[in-house]
């Protein structure tokens, strides 16, 4: 119905009508991230225990 100016009221009202079903809204999602640190921000023994989780072999 875009650039169509022959267009009732009848079908304008129609066109609210189904626009839902056509366009539905988009919703919020939950997250349970953690926000990132910079590098700098880590003490050596956080780096160190990181390393290791990560199966990094110690210096």
């Amino acid at each position: 119905m875009q650039g169509d100016e022959s267009i009732t009221d009848r079908q304008f009202d129609a066109a609210k009508v189904a626009a839902p079903y056509m366009h539905p809204k988009l919703s919020g999602l939950a997250t349970d991230a953690l926000p990132r640190r910079s590098a700098d921000a880590f003490t050596d023994e956080e780096l160190a225990a990181l390393a290791q989780e990560n199966g990094v072999p110690p210096p």
